[in-house]
């Protein structure tokens, strides 16, 4: 019997779609837990008000409230439709950018557990933060949400993965 997409995949709520998911102090998603995972791949939905210069970056930590350490991880853009931009490495810290240019566009954020795991002693959870650059005051608006696939253990698949 083959299972169905939403038995195999867990998808978690990063942050509600909001008029402002980004702040000059940095927005951080809900951490999601990836012990059970292999993967955790951020969907980051931008609306039509975005001509601020955002810094998308992700942390890893060893609990709900420890989520501090940047780490690298792998993005693409998706424009209008389905063009894909290519898979790009981001760097620990800088992450990639946010620009008008990226307005009503897809932000697919890759995390693989391994580096999450390298990031630090019993790393196992993520997130992903939005930080506006200082001098940019128009709202990003949008959404993030946080699918965990490539389950290690397929009997834990539906157990909670926030905190």
């Amino acid at each position: 019997m083959s299972q169905v997409w939403s038995e195999i995949n867990k998808v978690v709520q990063g942050t509600v779609p909001s008029a402002d998911i980004s702040t000059t102090g940095g927005v951080q998603t809900d951490i999601v837990d990836m012990e059970g995972y292999k993967r955790c791949t951020f969907l980051l939905m931008t609306g039509a008000s975005c001509d601020n210069d955002a810094a998308i970056t992700v942390q890893a930590g060893t609990g709900a409230a420890s989520c501090s350490t940047d780490i690298v991880f792998k993005y693409r853009n998706i424009t209008v439709g389905d063009t894909y931009g290519a898979l790009t490495d981001a760097v620990a810290g800088t992450g990639f950018s946010i620009t008008a240019s990226s307005a009503n566009q897809y932000h697919i954020v890759e995390v693989d557990a391994a580096t999450v795991a390298a990031g630090g002693t019993n790393f196992d959870h993520v997130a992903l933060t939005h930080t506006e650059t200082t001098g940019h005051t128009v709202a990003l608006i949008g959404c993030v949400v946080a699918i965990l696939s490539e389950p290690r253990y397929p009997q834990a698949l539906l157990d909670t993965a926030i905190g």
